[in-house]
């Protein structure tokens, strides 16, 4: 759930990745490593008042060599560093975040 590249006709998912990692949170390309596409998924959600979002996203995967970071403000409401794997075993424990609907995807 770090940032939705979003990638524009013709423009390459790693390229929009880069560009949203940026813009998003002021992470920089010389501070990362091996980003790179780990999986696909496709999901359906239905808002009440805001009709559907139906989308196909790739989840993509880099290993942070310098972990500052500026966040826009109003790109983004929260930060919170967590490890996968305890994230991974213990949903339960994050609940009360306002996620993204495809994060526990």
């Amino acid at each position: 759930g770090t940032v939705a590249s979003h990638p524009r006709e013709g423009e390459e998912q790693l390229d929009a990745t880069r560009k949203r990692l940026e813009e998003e949170l002021g992470v920089t390309p010389d501070q990362y490593d091996d980003l790179r596409a780990t999986d696909r998924f496709e999901y359906k959600r239905y808002y009440y008042d805001e009709g559907l979002e139906w989308e196909v996203c790739t989840v993509l995967k880099a290993t942070l060599t310098d972990t500052t970071i500026d966040p826009d403000n109003s790109e983004v409401g929260g930060v919170l560093w967590v490890p996968y794997e305890r994230l991974h075993e213990h949903p339960r424990w994050y609940r009360q975040l306002d996620l993204c609907p495809w994060f526990e995807i």
